[in-house]
């Protein structure tokens, strides 16, 4: 939804002030996926309202459960044609988190993540963004889902760092106290590197996370795994990283995809704890490390006991590292997996 359209258009309507606190709380609070179900506004105003300002700036298309009922893939029709994908994971039996996408595909080229495989098609408006959100604590409320939604994680469809403004609009949207009311420590943004960027966002979202998908921690590997790497190698991202350390004082998270027999050697462990100890305290370092979840692509994942074996490694040099757990693998919905094959209705 967006805010100001909607007061603009009750405005036009003639509508006392009221009127937006009647909207502003039965979409934000209540959850309504309908004009028609705010009954308090007169049924010309709901009519009106739906034509000139939806709720929704996409329609859905189809949602996938798993096979656990602990993740939700949605498939969103976009104005003008273009899909896109999101998430909402239940990593816990009270938490909910929805993986949100920033853009329609992805530029990067992450060479093991079916996202990448689609090209960049445009950016995400900031109500796009910010609606992914709302669509899915409407599903949750259609579907009598228990537990609230305030978790937010921007790893879905997207480099969030390569639409910075869009992505900065839907961060205010996402934490405005009289919107969506999300706290800044429950939102996670992820770039795969974009330097300049980095500094901008340690000033303007000092308290939101910030994630690096790393995946590599020499040059030449990294290249070869995240093309983004050439025009931002890793020392002009670690120097950006260690000025956003310095200025928030906040915990970094690294995320790394591991690739059998590519990245999850005892050597690559070696050069990431070397690369990570460059950076400033170990306490402010966590590493979240990801099997990797089988896309088109002739990668494959690292087994158990390697990712176990390349955890401890981490670990033993006084950095926190964890083996994320892969939710909704089997709807093609977990970590790298997102990715539009059907053509918008």
């Amino acid at each position: 939804m967006d805010a100001a359209k909607v007061q603009a258009a009750l405005k036009d309507l003639g509508q006392p002030g009221y009127r937006w606190d009647q909207v502003r709380k039965a979409v934000f609070d209540q959850a309504v996926s309908s004009y028609d179900m705010v009954a308090v506004l007169p049924a010309e105003v709901r009519a009106a309202l739906g034509e000139k300002a939806p709720i929704l700036s996409f329609s859905e298309h189809r949602v996938d459960s798993s096979a656990d009922a602990r993740a939700y893939k949605a498939l969103l029709d976009l104005p003008g044609g273009g899909t896109i994908e999101t998430v909402l994971l239940k990593p816990s039996a009270t938490r909910w988190t929805t993986c949100i996408s920033s853009q329609v595909g992805c530029a990067v080229g992450c060479t093991f993540c079916a996202t990448g495989l689609m090209g960049l098609a445009r950016n995400l408006t900031p109500e796009e963004i910010s609606d992914q959100v709302l669509f899915w604590r409407q599903y949750m409320k259609r579907m009598g889902l228990d537990g609230r939604l305030d978790n937010v994680v921007y790893m879905g469809m997207g480099e969030p760092f390569a639409c910075y403004e869009q992505v900065s609009a839907s961060l205010r949207t996402l934490m405005d106290q009289k919107l969506f009311g999300i706290g800044s420590r429950h939102i996670s943004v992820s770039t795969s590197g974009v330097a300049p960027r980095i500094e901008d966002f340690g000033r303007d979202f000092p308290q939101v996370n910030l994630a690096i998908s790393l995946h590599a921690a020499t040059d030449e590997l990294r290249t070869r795994l995240v093309p983004m790497n050439k025009a931002y190698p890793l020392a002009k991202l670690a120097d950006a990283l260690k000025k956003y350390l310095t200025m928030t004082n906040r915990k970094l998270f690294f995320e790394y995809v591991l690739l059998k027999g590519e990245n999850d050697r005892p050597q690559d462990a070696q050069a990431l704890v070397s690369w990570l100890k460059g950076l400033g305290p170990l306490s402010l370092l966590h590493v979240n490390l990801i099997v990797f979840n089988q896309t088109d692509t002739p990668h494959q994942p690292t087994d158990e006991s390697d990712a176990r074996r390349f955890q401890e490694q981490v670990m033993s040099s006084g950095l926190k590292a964890t083996v994320r757990q892969n939710l909704g693998r089997d709807i093609g919905g977990a970590c790298g997996q997102l990715v539009v094959l059907e053509k918008a209705a």
